[in-house]
């Protein structure tokens, strides 16, 4: 299953972004909120969203998220960094696609990290967001030390009156959808299965910058993207690409290494995109390069001959790979 760059649509007024408690207002309308990290947005989470927008619509609520930030696992494990699946931004971009209309931001730290479950449920639910209808996975855990889990949630909501829906684990083909399996199937190279979960191509975005024009040399000019810090990065090698620059998308072979054959070990790794059909000059323009399919591994060639030719097959191989009927 092949599935199509889809090109993150320019942000509408639509979607209202608040950070903190402080941010919400007395006079804020009655609401049906989802909580949840969301990383990816990925077939689970929008299955979800289509359920809490459903019923929001039937309720005249505001179809809200709660959502955190950083992720929680940042704040409760000091030193261990999160590789995501989503910017801030293309979350929210992506959450708005989905036809929510408020974000709430919360900042993870130390404090919210020690509220109760029962505080946090009338801090955040209650009092800032006048929730009527929540919305949560099978495995949400709430309050300090994660001592709140759907059961506790649901005593709360009665007691509250407000209507809980508990998510069932989203399955495709059996298996159970989630922002963890995704990333492994990222850093594995596997993005067919990667975009199976996502229901789109796995992007990374960020501006062309300068790099060492070894690719114009050789007849086979690369746009060097740099990439945002923390973004989950696919396995090194080679990938059949989409590249989309000024709402056009051209076919494209991406490396993602290191250049073993012209650098020393333990440089960072690049990004490396050249785009089929397309002469022009990239430089400080933002890019988006969905990922498709993992072509080989990186390694070093003996020559730079023998690099062009295996760039030159690279580059049939994605033309065959775009030639065939995509399913």
């Amino acid at each position: 299953m092949r599935l199509p760059l889809r090109r993150l649509p320019p942000r509408s007024n639509s979607l209202q972004v608040l950070h903190g408690l402080d941010a919400l207002s007395g006079a804020q309308a009655p609401t049906a909120v989802a909580i949840g990290n969301f990383d990816g947005v990925h077939i689970g989470h929008q299955a979800l969203l289509n359920d809490l927008r459903s019923a929001a619509q039937d309720s005249g609520l505001k179809l809200t998220v709660l959502t955190f930030f950083p992720h929680p696992v940042e704040v409760l494990n000091p030193g261990k960094t999160l590789e995501c699946l989503s910017t801030s931004a293309e979350k929210l971009v992506q959450l708005e696609a989905a036809g929510v209309e408020l974000v709430l931001v919360a900042p993870f730290d130390r404090q919210l990290a020690q509220l109760s479950p029962d505080s946090f449920f009338q801090q955040y639910l209650l009092s800032g967001l006048h929730a009527r209808r929540v919305h949560v996975g099978y495995n949400f855990c709430f309050g300090r030390n994660r001592a709140g889990d759907t059961e506790y949630l649901r005593r709360l909501c009665e007691s509250a009156n407000v209507q809980l829906h508990i998510a069932s684990a989203f399955k495709l083909d059996g298996e159970v959808v989630s922002s963890s399996r995704i990333r492994q199937a990222i850093t594995r190279g596997s993005m067919e299965h990667a975009n199976r979960l996502l229901g789109r191509s796995y992007v990374i975005a960020g501006n062309v910058v300068a790099g060492a024009g070894r690719g114009r040399k050789l007849g086979v000019p690369t746009a060097n993207l740099a990439y945002p810090p923390g973004k989950v990065l696919p396995q090194t090698g080679v990938y059949v690409t989409r590249t989309a620059w000024q709402r056009q998308v051209f076919h494209s072979v991406t490396n993602v290494g290191v250049k073993p054959t012209f650098e020393k070990a333990g440089c960072p790794v690049v990004i490396e995109t050249h785009l089929l059909d397309f002469s022009g000059q990239l430089y400080g323009e933002p890019i988006e390069v969905g990922f498709l399919s993992r072509l080989r591994e990186e390694r070093k060639f003996s020559s730079v001959d023998e690099l062009k030719l295996a760039i030159e097959g690279d580059i049939r191989s994605a033309e065959r790979y775009f030639s065939k009927p995509q399913a």
